[in-house]
């Protein structure tokens, strides 16, 4: 009697180590994760637009993006960026590098995936010019001149 009961709890072990086995999942089993990659939207400065050197610039990226590694360049410099999760969209802001003067940049951005392994890329392009401040400064005096009221003597 007392062999049969050794017996029995051998097979019991036995079927209780090879239990994680039969269950496990193979490869082939396995689901694959659907990569979403991140969309970018909001570009700041807007696209084509002239900006002095070292300006700030700034888009937003939906959720689907992995805040820790969401990059920028400019001219293949790059820019250290800040991001800020604003709960439905992260808020990302940076810096133009003091090395871009009078000429065109674009600005390429890039996000991983949060799921999956895909990367998200966009850009735009951008002017950068040393007198893109006196520009708009001039046309502001301009339309403040040409609007100022005038006296009966025209003076």
């Amino acid at each position: 009697m007392k062999s049969s009961t050794s017996w029995k709890c051998a097979i019991l072990l036995t079927g209780l180590a090879f239990a994680p086995l039969v269950s496990a999942v193979t490869p082939a089993e396995e689901t694959e994760k659907k990569c979403v990659k991140p969309k970018f939207r909001d570009f700041s400065p807007a696209p084509n637009v002239e900006v002095k050197p070292e300006s700030d610039i700034s888009f937003h990226i939906n959720r689907n993006a992995d805040p820790l590694h969401v990059s920028a360049s400019a001219k293949k410099i790059p820019l250290k960026v800040v991001v800020n999760d604003k709960k439905t969209f992260y808020y990302v802001t940076a810096k133009l590098p003091t090395e871009l003067r009078d000429g065109f940049a674009r600005i390429h951005i890039e996000a991983k995936a949060a799921e999956g392994d895909c990367l998200g890329q966009d850009g735009w392009l951008i002017k950068v010019s040393e007198q893109a401040g006196a520009a708009s400064e001039t046309k502001t005096e301009t339309a403040q001149k040409q609007s100022a009221p005038t006296t009966e003597d025209g003076k």
